[in-house]
């Protein structure tokens, strides 16, 4: 299957030697592929009708995809952009902590914003890398899905752990409660996402319902911290930052993967089963191959939430240290 694969490549002149390059060369010309000519583990987009690289069987072939445009261009630097400028931003992160709280800054405090940072940065870069490598070969593709998967389910953790530092700042037992909580519940994720037997497009639905459950219990420590200080302290501590983190990532959702009837009533199935996942290619099959899909919307928002949570933290750490356990007793 592959051998019949691999006749798509055509080198850009003739060849000094007869045969298929070796896999450490770089290929003198791409010639991307459609959505009949690639094998089944590549689980394409159906709507995506072009653009698709050939196979590598190499990481300096498929890296080498940077410099040429494909179907996954828009994916790979959507995410590795904002990764160096948040690596940037970790970099001045303490300098900017200090100036603002002098030596009031406590230092496990900066490590957890810090923490948070890092994490953002690993989630986007791991996606960058999974997005490369996706025509390289089926076993390298399912090796990176699982670091995805980790990296996503790190970066939820991270956001849960230092949203709940500053939201129960003053209460350590409800925060290591609530910590307790987020990571047997981010165990049981991990347990189904890197188990490789749901890895298929048939299970795709489930995973992200993991995910959205997994952020939903966010509202738990939200709601408990409301009936013990009321809605002033949540707004002070980043819960509106939080709370525009979860829709972002909601509508990211609704453009790639979800169909809202899935998380509606059903009485209003009729209507809203009209429109379709994966929007809007999925209505235009073939004019957004290249720009515009869905999945690259999905990196949008999701990088648009890490900023919001980053944002919600810098807020909280600021109404902490001006006013310390007052209203917290």
């Amino acid at each position: 299957m592959f051998d019949a694969f691999l006749r798509f490549r055509v080198p850009a002149g003739p060849p000094k030697e007869q045969g298929q390059p070796k896999p450490n060369q770089q290929p003198q010309k791409t010639t991307l592929l459609n959505i009949t000519q690639i094998p089944p583990w590549y689980d394409p987009n159906p709507y995506i009708l072009s653009g698709y690289r050939p196979l590598s069987n190499s990481w300096p072939r498929s890296l080498h995809s940077w410099t040429y445009l494909h179907n996954e261009t828009t994916n790979i630097f959507s995410h590795l952009i904002p990764a160096v400028i948040l690596l940037l931003v970790h970099g001045w992160l303490y300098e900017y902590l200090r100036a603002r709280h002098g030596a009031n800054l406590k230092q496990f405090d900066y490590i957890v914003v810090s923490a948070q940072v890092l994490s953002g940065v690993i989630c986007l870069f791991v996606s960058a890398v999974y997005h490369t490598g996706l025509n390289h070969s089926e076993r390298v593709v399912g090796a990176w899905l699982g670091c995805d998967y980790a990296g996503i389910l790190g970066c939820m953790v991270g956001c849960f752990a230092s949203g709940l530092h500053f939201g129960f700042y003053c209460r350590p037992g409800l925060k290591w409660f609530y910590w307790g909580v987020i990571v047997v519940l981010s165990s049981m994720n991990a347990m189904f996402l890197l188990n490789p037997r749901f890895n298929g497009p048939e299970w795709r639905r489930a995973r992200l319902a993991g995910f959205i459950g997994t952020g939903l219990s966010a509202f738990a420590p939200i709601a408990h911290a409301w009936a013990l200080w009321g809605p002033v302290c949540l707004w002070n501590v980043g819960v509106p930052h939080y709370l525009l983190e979860g829709l972002l990532l909601l509508i990211g959702c609704w453009f790639w993967e979800v169909r809202p009837s899935a998380l509606l009533p059903t009485y209003l199935g009729w209507y809203i089963d009209r429109t379709k996942r994966r929007f809007p290619e999925s209505k235009y099959p073939g004019k957004f191959d290249i720009w515009g899909h869905s999945h690259t919307t999905w990196h949008v928002f999701v990088t648009l939430a890490i900023l919001a949570h980053i944002a919600g933290l810098l807020s909280a750490i600021d109404y902490t240290y001006s006013q310390g356990c007052l209203i917290h007793t």
